[in-house]
């Protein structure tokens, strides 16, 4: 029973996350680097929460931060706020996406897991994406990197 109970809501995870996925594609249509930007951040983050075995509230968290954090403007968390709660996101779930959003550059305030493993899989997307120069990957790393897996990816993409 348990593990239907599991299964249940790891489904309805994918449901509500691939909802904001196909928003944030509907709201970028035509941006492929923005679109493919997130699809990356996403697929990293998404991978590296289950391989540390994040609880499931703090999976649905990162994996949401993930999809909808490269939203601009003024107003972003605002937005981001609406393009969650729009989709069916409980509203205690789009408050704390949204703190990780307004967050996401704020490094000396991380007290989660998921926001650290946010910071680290968007780190190495965006490392990729501006072709970073090797030393400032490692310098960045050592002061902020700390997950195992975040650690064995950011080495498998750099050789760092």
């Amino acid at each position: 029973m348990t593990q239907e109970i599991s299964d249940l809501s790891k489904k309805q995870l994918a449901m509500e996350v691939n909802r904001v996925a196909l928003k944030m594609k509907t709201v970028y249509h035509g941006d492929e680097v923005k679109i493919q930007h997130f699809v990356r951040v996403y697929t990293l983050a998404k991978t590296i929460g289950e391989l540390e075995k994040l609880p499931e509230e703090e999976q649905e968290n990162l994996e949401l931060a993930a999809v909808v954090h490269d939203v601009e403007g003024e107003d972003r968390i605002p937005t981001v706020r609406d393009i969650l709660t729009g989709c069916g996101v409980e509203p205690d779930t789009a408050m704390r996406v949204c703190h990780i959003v307004e967050n996401m550059d704020n490094y000396e305030h991380i007290a989660s897991l998921d926001h650290q493993i946010f910071v680290e899989a968007r780190s190495i997307v965006r490392f990729k994406e501006q072709n970073t120069p090797a030393d400032e990957i490692v310098k960045f790393a050592e002061e902020r990197f700390i997950t195992n897996y975040g650690k064995m990816f950011l080495k498998r993409a750099f050789d760092v």
